[in-house]
């Protein structure tokens, strides 16, 4: 049996497929039909979940074909189609195509006349100066190219979300005291809150573009302009993260943040639905081919609107059904970050925690809640955890605290699931918390049947009422702990147990494909902070726009309802206990 393969790695492989059949000369049509796939796949829920269920081929962009190719892949942990092209053409030749400045046609004279079949050839060639003269390469794309090679080693390791959001709204910040640049905003995968991003887009309008490019390209954090252009530029900053500008006319605002926000495969979609009605969409207007007209729009709305669709939220730009539930009218409208009323996610000092108890009462005060619950690690956690008697203390000195600061502090703790299923603290304890989060922290190893049972167990529990971060992963490092995904969301929805969706930026969890699955068991969710400072309660933000991504309403978040709604959520798991 193949090692267990991530949907990441299948759009890869599908990604190499498609640009080794473009190498061999086959149909636009074909090669572009697997990139469409991998986008599809990278938003959806595990590939091996998909096939077992034989929902793989309704998902929109995968046909007979490659479904097959897709299960080969999943079941043998390889292609054979892909085999063949690798035979002819080295899947390195892929490190070209992500070189600006080269295409297709560079590429394969590239490869054809000179060897050039990777990027460390590319810099021997260039090292050597065996480009020089060459038809097409001239000194000033040559530089092109060299600035291309870094702007592509920059772009293999990708940014998580966390780290990215704050460096754009730096420089938005920055472009705006420059006073030429109106409608600033980022756009592309931050703004779609994809969990890692590999480059930032910022997009602007203005009378002066020339003066705002000059100002993007002389930012003291840009270490290489990779290009400057009279609409756009791209720099290269520190930790190798590549930023584009893109700068147009007041009156196509709406059609340039539209452009730039969706997916390739939300955007050929929304392309394909325009051409089938007789007009052509681009960041500069939406063109009524026939007429010969142009509409330009100030918002998306209008853009939308224009194409027979409602609003399409950022987040859900994904090219999977959104076109579609946008024309029938079926389209929810998810959470916004506005709509939490509190977070039951938090640590202070008294566990693993670096602000105090109070401070963490305050700030969670301050931002407007109406309630929230300090949920300290349970004491398997060792020197980070509370044993009973200190979380009863601590529960004391929490109400006294949250009566003080006007808000109602609930007792909480995040409790170890440990690996048969029961918990760190036995039902005595855990009957005098208002609310209780249980989590998966150590011996993530055992076989998916085990942690399936884990977790059901888990979910089974009269005192459990949230599930923390629920597949344990790391966006750089780890891809969770496997478990029957299905198995575990159905318990989750039949016991009234809540699955959490954790903005801690490393966490991110669940994952907005497999929340948007267990939605569709009638699952409710807790979008917290998981905080273990003051300044990490903005996490929530990263919590909802993962949950916005999974198409997640208002009236699905524990944590959007009002407290009495809360509790009796608590109390109606609770008077099941035998």
């Amino acid at each position: 049996m193949a090692p267990v393969i991530s949907n990441a790695e299948i759009a890869r492989t599908l990604k190499e497929v498609r640009v080794l059949m473009e190498f061999a000369g086959e149909a636009f049509f074909k090669f572009m039909a697997y990139e469409r796939a991998a986008e599809t796949l990278e938003n959806a829920a595990p590939a091996a979940q998909l096939i077992a269920s034989g929902e793989l081929q309704n998902l929109p962009g995968i046909g007979k074909t490659i479904a097959a190719r897709i299960v080969e892949l999943v079941e043998t942990g390889r292609i054979a189609y892909r085999d063949e092209l690798a035979e002819k053409y080295p899947p390195t030749l892929i490190e070209l195509l992500g070189v600006q400045g080269i295409g297709m046609k560079t590429a394969q004279a590239m490869f054809a006349d000179h060897g050039i079949a990777s990027l460390a050839d590319l810099e021997r060639a260039i090292e050597a100066g065996a480009l020089d003269g060459v038809p097409r390469l001239g000194k000033k794309s040559l530089e092109n190219i060299k600035r291309g090679i870094l702007a592509y080693k920059g772009r293999q390791t990708r940014t998580p979300l966390g780290r990215a959001l704050p460096l754009a709204r730096t420089v938005l910040a920055f472009l705006a005291e420059g006073g030429y640049a109106s409608d600033l905003t980022y756009a592309g995968s931050v703004r779609r809150a994809e969990a890692t991003v590999g480059d930032i887009d910022v997009v602007c309008t203005s009378n002066e573009p020339a003066e705002v490019i000059a100002r993007f390209v002389g930012w003291d954090r840009a270490q290489a302009v990779l290009a400057e252009g009279v609409t756009k530029a791209s720099i290269w900053v520190d930790g190798g993260l590549q930023i584009d500008l893109r700068v147009l006319p007041h009156d196509v605002y709406g059609n340039l943040l539209q452009h730039f926000t969706g997916s390739r495969e939300h955007n050929i979609q929304l392309r394909e639905l325009a051409v089938r009605k007789g007009l052509r969409v681009s960041e500069n207007g939406i063109v009524d081919v026939a007429a010969g007209t142009n509409l330009t729009c100030r918002t998306e709305h209008e853009v939308y609107a224009a194409l027979g669709l409602a609003y399409v939220p950022p987040e859900m730009r994904l090219g999977v059904g959104e076109i579609e539930a946008a024309a029938n009218g079926t389209l929810p409208v998810p959470i916004e970050l506005g709509d939490l009323r509190g977070d039951f996610h938090m640590h202070c000092t008294w566990s693993d925690g670096a602000d105090s108890l109070e401070a963490m009462i305050a700030a969670a005060a301050a931002r407007g809640y109406a309630y929230h619950s300090i949920s300290d690690h349970s004491w398997g956690r060792g020197k980070r955890g509370l044993d009973p008697s200190e979380l009863r203390a601590q529960r004391q000195t929490a109400r006294a605290l949250g009566e003080k600061h006007g808000i109602r502090t609930l007792c909480s703790a995040e409790v170890d699931i440990k690996p048969d299923g029961s918990l760190d603290y036995d039902d005595v304890v855990l009957r005098e918390l208002d609310i209780v989060v249980a989590s998966v922290h150590d011996a993530m190893n055992i076989s998916r049947d085990a942690m399936t049972q884990r977790l059901i167990r888990a979910c089974e529990h009269p005192y459990v009422n949230i599930i923390g971060h629920p597949t344990g992963r790391n966006v750089e490092s780890f891809p969770g702990y496997e478990f029957d995904y299905d198995a575990v969301f159905a318990a989750a929805a039949r016991t009234g147990t809540a699955l959490e969706i954790d903005g801690q930026p490393a966490r991110l969890d669940l994952p907005s494909g497999l929340a948007r699955r267990a939605r569709s068991f009638g699952v409710t969710f807790s979008c917290d902070s998981d905080a273990h400072a003051v300044e990490h309660l903005a996490n929530v933000e990263f919590a909802v726009g993962q949950a916005r991504r999974a198409w997640i309403t208002r009236d699905e978040v524990l944590n959007a309802r009002p407290l009495d709604d809360v509790l009796a959520f608590v109390e109606a798991k609770r008077a099941l206990r035998p």
